[in-house]
């Protein structure tokens, strides 16, 4: 009988110590985390609002791809990435860029062309830098009508603040993804 019972007090124990686990440890009266993006989780609106500005710097930027054809002469390749990058990117990354231009993102050539970056997932590194994963979309004028895409490179990039205002400090960039 005693057995019985010390057994029973155990598994009673047990049951109630699963309750007081740490899985949903959220301090009284706040929120669980959202979701953000497509996948990141920040705790706080304010976060959130970051998290769409940044978004919106890559989505920007990844617009003006197109607009910087990387083989140009190296005076016209300048001017076009300060005027066409110069909102988005520190100026030491388009320094970077244009000592190594085949290793920038732009356009190589005239058709396939990049189109935009689709953003995949946003992670919050600390209070002033971001890390965005995405795909570099590229296109031809034949896949204009049917939304057809013609290739698809990853990218990271590395979003920073700046006296306030978000800028993209790196980027990495995979190789062409055959589908």
């Amino acid at each position: 009988m005693k057995k019985i019972g010390m057994v029973a007090l155990f598994l009673l124990i047990g049951i109630l110590s699963a309750g007081c686990g740490t899985a949903s440890q959220v301090p009284e009266g706040e929120q669980p985390n959202e979701e953000v993006s497509n996948s990141e989780v920040v705790s706080e609106t304010g976060d959130q609002d970051i998290a769409k500005e940044v978004e919106q710097v890559v989505k920007d930027f990844g617009s003006k791809l197109q607009n910087v054809s990387l083989m140009a002469p190296e005076d016209v390749l300048s001017e076009s990435m300060k005027e066409n990058y110069g909102n988005y990117v520190s100026e030491q990354l388009i320094e970077k860029w244009l000592s190594d231009p085949l290793n920038a993102p732009g356009r190589l050539t005239s058709s396939p062309w990049p189109d935009r970056i689709e953003i995949t997932t946003v992670e919050k590194l600390s209070e002033d830098e971001y890390q965005v994963e995405g795909t570099i979309i590229e296109i031809t004028s034949e896949n204009l009508t049917d939304d057809g895409i013609t290739a698809k490179r990853p990218i990271t990039l590395l979003v920073k603040q700046y006296d306030g205002k978000w800028l993209i400090e790196d980027v990495t960039m995979g190789d062409y993804v055959n589908e």
